[in-house]
């Protein structure tokens, strides 16, 4: 059989992880069934993604994903950036090193097809989950002396001559002993994991946090010409698009000015009598109502966007300013003196024009940039690496005792959030599994007697929120390494269930397991296929319902519609943030 790197691997996982006799290790290649020792490790190991880092590359890779299948799930993210981005801030110093990692990292992340870029995010914020607690890393053996060092070294065949006596096998002992040693290890003997793991969580929020306003501006549309200019001139040497800025600022306040002022001498100017107005004495009541209602609506979500833009300019300024008061308050006044001025028209084609301007004077600043033919998605993409850059610089600065919790609510750090992802069938991570897509599914009760429905849906609705998840795997196959799920009861949120059973096999071959397994607090199902049996199952969730929401605010998840929003608020918070046996 060709050396794979499996059995290096779980040499250097069982020294540094806990409750190391509970590890299972399939390679991804190798197909076979569990021994009988492994088949008893599964029953002590919890169902919640880990991530393990080595210093050196190990069986093909350098970031092992380790769910409750075996500690070598096969996955097809890429998460060696991540594991290169610490080991150059934390191990070596490097800044130009970590900096260009970093800076990868985060267009590579630009680039991945959204369901790529969803369980690369997923599972990642597993092994982040609890500060990190959920990621290990290979470590220095602790030693007293070098002869100490070689004995408890791990040994490999490495050529060294003929062995014709004891001292050449001591010698190819020495050797192996002496490559690990110089090998670079992510933590020293001497150094706290915590510490690493916090290090771990404020490097990814660095990242986090740009990709949040990618989705901001690029993929919710967001952008508008002063948060555009923004990111065009602020690590630019050229400032001249600013006047842009300005002219369109000066231009909005103008013809909001105007209808103020038209506004205020109403009450002054003796009305003129008319036909119209004698016959109809309300007649553009109707035009007033709708046109100051559609400028209330805009109003609201814009007041919403001003409040997070402010994480694109991070602090008070012009530009800040005036984005603040062309999104948020001139739409409301012109919603109170837009529905005056329109209801004391007396000329329906003047009526028609004041409120088609009324109505195009907010949408000046987010009409310009495609008028003028800005490419959002470029500049916004080359502002976030630059932004990122600075940003790291800063960190770079910090010393260890810096990397605290204390520190982390005060620079507002969710990497982090106790959030997990379960891969309750053995499955591949990757964002569309043989054709299965990787997004929220809706469960939805079978009232008619027409079976219950498990559909993807493109954002979380209500109908995808979990409470419960039950499951008992089939029988027949005890040692194989994909078990299939024979029984699932979904318990939703708002207490209606939904339980999946097979049918009874008339050979007596195949059943379901005596035992079950379940998690509780709240999750969403992303990867669904059944069959007789189902197939591939894999959910995502907290524990704590306000994680849930944190967590996919922070990873930049999936959307959450309101009505979902609502029912998770209402959910009462729970005292414990774990379950299950921590490996």
């Amino acid at each position: 059989m060709p050396f794979d790197g499996t059995k290096e691997l779980a040499k250097i996982i069982l020294s540094n992880v806990k409750k190391p006799e509970y590890c299972v290790f399939l390679h991804p290649d190798d197909e076979r069934s569990y021994t009988e020792d492994e088949l008893d490790n599964l029953k002590n190991r919890d169902f919640e993604t880990r991530l393990f880092m080595t210093g050196t590359q190990c069986a093909g890779d350098t970031v092992f994903m380790r769910n409750h299948h075996t500690d070598n799930a096969e996955h097809a993210s890429n998460f060696n950036y991540v594991r290169d981005y610490l080991k150059a801030f934390h191990v070596v110093k490097n800044w130009t090193c970590a900096k260009s990692v970093m800076t990868t990292l985060l267009t590579m992340c630009f680039q991945l097809e959204p369901s790529g870029y969803y369980s690369f995010a997923t599972s990642l914020a597993s092994g982040l989950s609890r500060q990190g607690a959920n990621t290990d890393f290979e470590g220095e053996i602790p030693t007293e002396s070098d002869d100490d060092f070689v004995d408890n070294a791990k040994i490999e065949e490495i050529p060294v001559g003929k062995r014709a006596g004891g001292s050449d096998h001591y010698g190819a002992k020495r050797m192996s002993a002496l490559k690990m040693k110089n090998q670079i290890m992510l933590v020293r003997r001497d150094e706290d994991p915590v510490l690493i793991r916090r290090k771990l969580c404020f490097l990814m929020d660095v990242v986090f946090k740009r990709l949040a306003i990618r989705k901001f501006l690029v993929d919710d549309g967001r952008s508008n010409i002063y948060r555009l200019i923004h990111c065009q001139t602020k690590y630019a040497h050229n400032k001249k698009p600013l006047i842009i800025a300005v002219f369109a600022f000066i231009l909005q306040i103008s013809l909001t000015a105007y209808v103020i002022l038209q506004f205020a001498n109403l009450g002054l100017i003796e009305e003129e009598e008319e036909v119209v107005s004698n016959v109809f004495p309300h007649v553009m009541l109707p035009l007033a109502l709708t046109t100051s209602l559609h400028s209330f609506m805009i109003a609201i979500p814009n007041f919403q966007e001003s409040l997070f833009s402010y994480r694109i300019y991070g602090k008070i300024g012009p530009l800040q300013m005036m984005d603040f008061i062309m999104s948020a308050l001139i739409p409301l006044v012109l919603t109170v003196s837009g529905f005056v001025v329109i209801y004391r028209e007396t000329s329906f084609i003047e009526g028609v024009l004041n409120s088609t301007a009324l109505l195009f004077i907010p949408e000046i600043d987010d009409q310009l940039p495609s008028i003028l033919g800005l490419r959002t998605e470029e500049i916004v993409k080359n502002f976030l690496v630059a932004e990122s850059v600075m940003t790291f610089d800063k960190m770079a600065k910090l010393e260890d005792a810096d990397f605290s919790c204390a520190e982390m609510k005060n620079r507002n750090i969710t990497t982090g959030v106790q959030f997990n992802d379960f891969y309750i069938t053995n499955m591949t991570e990757q964002g569309i599994t043989d054709g299965t897509p990787f997004q929220p599914y809706q469960v939805t009760v079978d009232t008619n007697q027409m079976g219950h429905q498990i559909d993807p849906s493109s954002f979380v609705t209500k109908d995808c929120l979990l409470k419960r998840i039950e499951w008992k795997y089939t029988t027949g196959y005890p040692r194989t390494t994909t078990p299939r799920i024979g029984y699932l009861h979904l318990t939703k949120i708002d207490n209606s269930e939904v339980e999946i059973e097979r049918k009874k096999d008339p050979h007596g071959l195949v059943g379901i397991a005596d035992y079950s397994h379940s998690i509780d607090g709240l999750f969403i199902i992303t990867t669904f296929q059944m069959s007789e049996d189902v197939l591939k199952l894999r959910v995502c969730g907290s524990y704590n319902p306000p994680d849930f929401l944190t967590a996919f605010d922070c990873y930049s998840l999936w959307d959450v519609s309101s009505e979902a929003k609502r029912a998770i608020s209402s959910m009462p918070c729970q005292k414990s943030g774990t379950t299950g046996f921590d490996r």
